[in-house]
């Protein structure tokens, strides 16, 4: 069994730890596409200083999810390659942590963001600027270029 030698390896694994899930789990990346978009919005949006707490401590809860969620799956089958309902029931759970986490993110969007009026106005202001407009299109398409190709390839 490996064991980390010093604190900097201890680091460095834990950011790879970070990492490398998004190069093998398509809804790790998906998060992070939303997550995102919102920040980019939020930005425009004009959140108080707490809201932007909530916001990024709610987008940390999901990608949390996804990463325990990745461990938890990889973990039981490492255990066993057969069929056994006790792994379904860990990995089932898992996977239902992550829904749970991003109907939370979604419900606690809806608190920070619902303001029809203002949702209208930022986006009127995001898409008839073209300084901005054309950065945050590049970042969409970054995003979604990143949910396609950005994992693993067989």
């Amino acid at each position: 069994m490996y064991k980390n030698k010093n604190m900097i390896q201890s680091f460095k694994n834990a950011f790879w730890g970070m990492v490398r899930p998004f190069r093998t789990e398509i809804n790790l990346r998906i998060h992070f596409m939303i997550g995102n978009l919102i920040i980019l919005f939020a930005f425009f949006y004009g959140l108080s200083r707490v809201e932007w707490a909530v916001l990024i401590l709610t987008i940390a809860l999901v990608f949390c999810a996804e990463l325990f969620n990745t461990a938890i799956e990889n973990s039981v089958d490492t255990a066993t390659k057969e069929y056994r309902n006790t792994a379904k029931i860990a990995k089932d759970a898992a996977a239902g942590a992550v829904l749970f986490s991003a109907i939370c993110a979604v419900t606690v969007g809806f608190f920070l963001f619902f303001d029809p009026d203002r949702i209208c106005a930022v986006l009127t202001h995001i898409f008839t600027t073209p300084e901005i407009l054309i950065p945050s299109l590049a970042l969409g398409l970054g995003d979604i270029l990143f949910v396609m190709f950005g994992g693993r390839r067989n």
